[in-house]
C-alpha cells in the first residue's frame, strides 16, 4: 500500500498563504455583504424619498387645482359684481325717473292759479293720469325695495305658508280695471286648496309682472289662462298663458338668457324691461326660474317654477 506524506516543512511554508487566502475571501464576503446592505439602504431611502416626492407632487397638484378653481370663482364673482353694479345703476336711474313722475303732475296742479277754472273733463284726465303715476310709482318703489333687500342678504329666509290661489286673485284684483278695459277673460284652473311654503313677496312680485305683461301684450278680447303643475316631489310650476302674437326665436332667447333691460333699450326704447330683469334676479335667489315660450300660434306662455317645500290641503 503506497502512502504519500507531505513534509512538515512544506505545510509550515504554505500555511501563511492559506490563512491569507481565507482572510481575503472573508474580507471579500464581508465587503459584498456590506455593499449589498448599503445598496439596500440606499434603495430604501430612494423609494422613501420617491414616495415623499409623489406625496408633495400630489399636494402641489391639489393646491394648483384649488388655486385654479379659486381663480375661476374670483373671475366669476368679478363678472357678477360688474353685472350687479351695472344693474344697480339701471335700477336707480329708472326708479328715480318713475318716482319723480307724480311730483311733476302735482306741480302742474299747484301751478294752476284757479283750479275751478279748469275744465271738468280736463281735470278728470289730470287726476286719472296722476292716479296711474302714483300706482306705478308705488309698485316701482315696492319692487326696488324688495330687490334691495335681496341684495343685502345672501339668503332670503322669510318664507311663509300661503295659498297660491289667494295670491293670484289678489294680483288679478290690482289689474281689474285693465282687464275690464281690454275685455280680457281670465281662466284660473289653480286648485284653491294648494298651499306652499315660499317667499310671498317674491312670488307676488313675479306674478304681478307676468300678469301685467300678459295684459299689455295680449290680444284685446283675448284670454289669460293660469294653470298649476305639481310633481309632489321636487318643484311646482305656475303657467300663465295669454292670447297674442308669438315671439320670435331671437326675442325668446333674449328673454330667457339675456338681460331684458338691454334688449328693450336696444330694440325700441319702449318700456324699461326692468320688471323682467328684477323677476329673473329675485326668483333666482329662492332657486326659482322664469321661462318664456310660444304656445303653438296662440300666444305666449310664461312658466314660473319654484322649489317644492310644503304642500298642504286645507278644508
Amino acid at each position: 500500500m503506497i502512502s504519500f506524506e507531505i513534509p512538515l516543512v512544506i505545510i509550515v511554508n504554505l500555511l501563511p498563504k492559506i490563512v491569507q487566502s481565507q482572510t481575503i475571501i472573508t474580507l471579500l464576503i464581508v465587503g459584498i455583504v456590506i455593499s449589498k446592505t448599503l445598496i439596500g439602504v440606499l434603495i430604501y431611502f430612494l423609494i422613501r424619498k420617491n414616495r415623499q416626492l409623489k406625496v408633495e407632487q400630489l399636494k402641489l397638484t391639489t393646491a394648483n387645482s384649488i388655486l385654479s378653481d379659486q381663480a375661476i370663482r374670483i373671475q366669476h364673482y368679478n363678472e357678477e359684481l360688474k353685472i350687479a353694479e351695472s344693474f344697480k345703476t339701471k335700477v336707480l336711474s329708472i326708479a328715480s325717473h318713475d318716482l319723480r313722475a307724480p311730483f311733476a303732475s302735482v306741480e302742474i296742479l299747484l301751478a294752476i292759479d284757479d283750479i275751478s277754472l279748469v275744465d271738468k273733463e280736463e281735470l278728470k284726465l289730470i287726476f286719472l293720469n296722476l292716479k296711474g303715476q302714483v300706482a306705478r310709482s308705488r309698485t316701482m318703489l315696492e319692487e326696488v325695495l324688495l330687490w334691495t333687500e335681496s341684495q343685502l342678504r345672501d339668503k332670503l329666509e322669510n318664507t311663509e305658508n300661503c295659498n297660491i290661489c289667494d295670491q293670484i286673485e289678489a294680483v288679478l284684483g290690482i289689474y281689474s280695471l285693465e282687464i275690464q278695459r281690454f275685455n280680457i277673460q281670465i281662466f284660473n284652473s289653480v286648485n284653491p286648496d294648494f298651499w306652499v311654503d315660499t317667499h310671498k313677496g317674491i312670488f307676488a312680485f313675479v306674478l304681478r309682472n307676468v300678469i301685467s305683461n300678459a295684459i299689455k301684450y295680449g290680444r284685446v278680447g283675448g284670454t289669460i289662462a293660469l294653470q298649476l303643475i305639481d310633481d309632489q316631489h321636487d318643484r311646482w310650476e305656475l303657467i300663465v298663458s295669454n292670447e297674442g302674437e308669438e315671439l320670435s326665436l331671437e326675442v325668446l332667447h333674449n328673454l330667457n338668457f339675456v338681460n331684458s333691460w338691454d334688449r328693450k333699450k336696444a330694440e325700441n326704447n319702449q318700456g324699461a324691461g326692468l320688471g323682467i330683469s328684477l323677476c329673473k334676479d329675485l326668483i333666482k335667489r329662492i332657486d326659482g326660474t322664469v321661462k318664456f315660450e310660444n304656445t303653438n300660434g296662440k300666444g305666449v306662455s310664461v312658466r314660473i317654477s319654484f322649489p317644492r317645500k310644503v304642500y298642504q290641503a286645507v278644508s
